[in-house]
Order: structure tokens, then sequence, then C-alpha cells
């Protein structure tokens, strides 16, 4: 397992800073380039639009993600019968690859001939451009949703079932209310697995890429262009850049660690408090 991690994690990593240090392409050579490509960064046509989309994307989906996974394994906490095919259902596109949860979306948001319009006709509203300028990220964002919400409700729902029911049943004894018993039980017993699924989602979201090429190739313009989209347009439709892709790579390497540390930290300290 070890000879694997270092093989597809570390190595890939290490090769990545090395190649943030170079100037050229993959097939015509490189010059070492130091540190140019780091602080060029913020001079790159589209550079602070790809970080904006990208942190836009991440605000959109992944408070949306977290609150309707918790609503949904809250609910299927509570269904005894049936339960199973419910909790099969919600995770079901979690199983779709993005490609092909891109495709779908495609035609779910056509304007032409899409579910989405031809519901507001039927209801005699007027069609939307759904993947216009102003609505393509908030539209990948609602994507992202629904791929997510049921993996992280799947995962909620056996946190939620292991809680001691002895707490709820005493809280609702001494006249504690549903939201009573949420805000002050739930929410502080499940604080880890939630700050847990916050981190991740968060990472998650700052490396989207996938549904950002199949429905709008970083369009219209430039609304969908996220980070890892720019450095993949920087890698095959630019010969010279790829030390500039390696550079934006590398730098988004840094903050996925950082989150990942405070994550760590925050949770040693909640555990020194138990």
């Amino acid at each position: 397992m070890f000879f694997f991690f270092l093989l597809f994690l570390v190595l890939p990593v290490a090769g990545t800073f090395w190649w943030s240090t170079r100037s050229g392409g993959l097939l015509g050579g490189t010059t070492n380039a130091g540190i140019q490509n780091y602080t060029q960064f913020p001079q790159q046509v589209d550079a602070a639009t790809a970080v904006k989309n990208t942190l836009n994307f991440a605000l959109y989906s992944v408070p949306l993600t977290l609150v309707l996974a918790l609503a949904l394994g809250l609910l299927l906490a509570r269904v005894g019968r049936g339960g199973a095919v419910y909790r099969f259902f919600l995770f079901f596109p979690t199983l779709v690859p993005g490609v092909v949860a891109g495709l779908i979306w495609l035609f779910v948001t056509n304007p032409d001939f899409g579910l989405l319009n031809n519901i507001l006709r039927a209801v005699g509203a007027k069609p939307v451009t759904w993947l216009g300028e102003s609505t393509a990220l908030p539209v990948l964002a609602a994507v992202d949703v629904w791929r997510n919400a049921g993996y992280w409700a799947i995962f909620f729902v056996a946190a939620l079932i292991g809680l001691p029911k002895e707490l709820y049943q005493a809280a609702a004894l001494d006249g504690a209310g549903p939201l009573a018993r949420f805000w002050h039980l739930t929410v502080p017993l499940m604080r880890r697995i939630l700050l847990f699924a916050l981190v991740v989602s968060t990472i998650w979201g700052l490396q989207v890429f996938d549904t950002a090429l199949i429905m709008t190739a970083g369009g219209p313009g430039t609304a969908t262009t996220t980070i890892v989209y720019r450095v993949w347009q920087y890698v095959f439709a630019y010969d010279d850049k790829i030390g500039l892709a390696t550079a934006m790579s590398a730098m988004l390497v840094v903050v996925i660690l950082v989150l990942t540390l405070v994550q760590l930290r925050v949770l040693r300290g909640q555990r020194g408090l138990d």
C-alpha cells in the first residue's frame, strides 16, 4: 500500500512542483524558470476569473449539498421498512460518472427540448437559457449537488443511526422539542463528521472540471472557466505553458493541504476537549 502511495501520489506531486519551475512544453523541451511561473500567474489572462469561478462554485455547491444531505439523512434515519430502496435511489447519482452526468444535464437543460424548459412551458412560463453567462455556473453547482448530496446523506445516516438514543429520550422527557434536540444534541454529537464532510466536499468543489468541460467548455466566454479547467487548457491547448499549468496545480495542492491540516487540527482540539 505504501509503495502505491508513493508511486501514484507522492511522486506525481513532487513532479508537479518540479515542472512548475520549468518553461516550455511537454514535447518541445523545457528550461529552468525558477519561480517565474508563480509570480506571473496573477498577470495571466483569465487567471483571476478562474479563481473567482472556482470559489463561487464551491460557495454555491458545498453548503447546499451538506444542508440537503443532512436533511435527507435525518429523514432516512427514521425510515424503517423500505429504507434500503430509498437509500439506493438516493445514492444512485453518486455512481454516475461526471462525463455521463454532464451529458444527462445537457439534455435536461437544453433550451429547445430540455426537461426544465418543458416544465416551464407547461405552467405558462418563458423558457430559460440555463447555460447562459449568468446561469451556467449555478447550473454546474446544481449538478454537483445532484451528484454528491446522496453520498453525504448515506454518510450522515450511518452516523445518525449510531448516536446514543438515551440522550434523546432524556431530552424529550425534559421537554426539549425536535428543533432543540437537533441543535443541542445532533449537531454537537456529529461535529467531527460534519467538519470532515465540509472539508472534503470543499476540496472536491475546488477541483471541479468534468462537468465544466462537457456541459459548457468553460463558457459562455469564461463564465465557467475554473482552475482545473484552465490547467487542462494550458497543458493541451498550448505548447509552451506546462510550467504555468503545473504552478497552478501546485498552488491548488497547497490550498488542499492547508484545508486538510486545518481539519486535523480542529479535530485534534475537539478530541482533547472530549
